[in-house]
């Protein structure tokens, strides 16, 4: 949070860029998002999904005395799959920009692995397929 703070006072990015890049959510096929939205409004919108989630998830132990229920389970699930759901979304429109195949999301979807090859995708500049 502390990051998006600095980046928000260095004008690095806007509130414009936040709202834009939760309006186009679901526009998978034509959206597109720079370098510094995909990495500022990805890594806000995991960590506040993931406190409000950690939160509940808290509650959901506190309430039954352990971990093992099944709706322990359930919403740590759900809240697995937004978390999914919001970084392929964004990881989608950065590919567009990049100029890049979105065949390259399933990657994504490899654990350790494809954090580090989406990190580095989403690194490469504006453009960057389209000479190919």
């Amino acid at each position: 949070m502390g990051l998006f703070i600095v980046l928000l006072l260095c004008q690095l990015i806007t509130l414009e860029d936040l709202q834009e890049y939760w309006n186009e959510i679901l526009n998978l096929k034509y959206g597109t998002l720079t370098r510094m939205q995909y990495f500022a409004c990805t890594w806000l919108s995991s960590f506040v999904i993931g406190i409000v989630g950690s939160v509940f998830l808290a509650n959901v132990v506190l309430k039954t005395g352990s971990t093992r229920g099944i709706g322990y389970y359930l919403a740590y699930g759900i809240l697995y799959l937004i978390i999914t759901f919001v970084q392929i979304s964004a990881f989608c429109r950065r590919m567009n920009d990049a100029g890049l195949s979105k065949w390259y999301t399933l990657v994504f979807l490899i654990p350790g692995i494809g954090n580090i090859v989406a990190i580095l995708i989403a690194l490469m500049p504006t453009g960057f397929g389209d000479s190919y």
